[in-house]
């Protein structure tokens, strides 16, 4: 029985460690530090720069941030539409309608998943300013360069940081 017991810790000791040193691979990852985001959807890719994304139509609206830290308060962000930025991939309606869910997936390891019809609504932005300013890289501190944000998510867990990569699933 011992023998058993000692097996499954060692066993468990080195899924840990490989856990641990995949993710760290990941959160040392600069793919998209620098704001270029994947999109994977069917069988198909694209990637948008910063400047790609941030040259669509901009919006101005507002979201109360809840995080750890401090409690609500309402900020004032600068973003576009995530459905715009579906357009400008080249992610038709017909991929859309056809998907069930879309993943958002942050260079933290954090992933939130909404329904298309979620994603594709007024109220999801893919931000990049917040409060007059540029969000930041996760290497400088920041939230960004992009964090997308469901202004209708009340206590904003639903939020993502750092995103690099969105699936249409």
């Amino acid at each position: 029985m011992n023998n058993k017991l000692v097996l499954v810790i060692v066993i468990l000791a080195i899924a840990t460690i490989t856990l641990a040193y995949a993710n760290m691979k990941v959160m040392n990852n600069p793919a998209g530090d620098d704001g270029t985001i994947t999109f994977i959807w069917s069988d198909k890719t694209a990637s948008l720069t910063f400047e790609e994304i941030t040259a669509l139509e901009n919006h101005q609206f507002s979201a109360v941030e809840d995080t750890s830290t401090s409690g609500p308060k309402t900020r004032k962000f600068k973003g576009v539409l995530l459905r715009d930025i579906f357009n400008k991939a080249g992610i038709d309606n017909s991929v859309l309608k056809s998907a069930s869910k879309v993943l958002v997936k942050g260079l933290d390891g954090y992933v939130i998943a909404m329904t298309v019809d979620e994603a594709i609504s007024d109220h999801v932005y893919m931000a990049f300013e917040k409060d007059g300013k540029p969000l930041g890289t996760m290497k400088k501190g920041g939230s960004g360069p992009f964090q997308l944000i469901i202004v209708k998510d009340t206590f904003s867990q639903r939020w993502c940081k750092y995103v690099f990569e969105v699936s249409i699933e």
